[in-house]
């Protein structure tokens, strides 16, 4: 497979963002149960997922699994507020951006492509922590400066442990089979 992708239809398109996005929101969901500040914050243990979905499927649908999941999240759980829908719908729709603009799945099979999806996806995660912090100021859940120390610790290692992981377990076998024909 080379590295050249066609665009999908669009009925495969929102099928991918829907499923997408589900996986994101519930695995948010299901996964974050340890508080680190109440009501705002929690430990993200699959906070990886929008990079491995912009990686694997492409910048928008990697923007829209993170912005729509998360947001699907806040709205399950309890959590939503005035900022969801602004701050964080961009700053963690960009952890599924930036990966999926600057990596493609064959970057994985290689110590060195996967070492700059890793990072990639880290600096994606580094950009997220401030624009949410901003929204969750914004609307008093949690100043600033507390808000960007319990978000670079709830997301940030979950990002640069799990996205490595996740792709080399699945990358290799999406490839050899023909999973991956199109990214948008």
């Amino acid at each position: 497979m080379g590295e050249s992708y066609p665009k999908p239809d669009p009925a495969t398109a929102v099928a991918y963002i829907v499923v997408a996005s589900a996986v994101t929101g519930v695995g948010f969901l299901l996964t974050a149960p340890i508080p680190l500040i109440p009501g705002a914050i929690h430990w993200r243990v699959l906070a990886f997922l929008p990079c491995i979905f912009g990686v694997l499927f492409g910048p928008i649908v990697g923007f829209l699994a993170g912005a729509i999941g998360n947001t699907l999240w806040a709205l399950m759980g309890g959590y939503f507020n005035p900022a969801t829908p602004i701050f964080d719908l961009v700053g963690v729709g960009l952890t599924g951006l930036i990966p999926g603009l600057f990596a493609k799945p064959e970057d994985v099979l290689s110590t060195k492509g996967l070492i700059k999806v890793t990072l990639v996806s880290l600096v994606s995660g580094i950009i997220m922590v401030p624009i949410v912090a901003v929204g969750f100021d914004w609307v008093g859940v949690a100043p600033f400066g507390p808000a960007v120390v319990f978000l670079a610790l709830s997301d940030l290692p979950p990002i640069l442990i799990g996205t490595p992981i996740v792709l080399s377990a699945v990358t290799p076998a999406l490839i050899k089979r023909g999973l991956l024909k199109w990214r948008l």
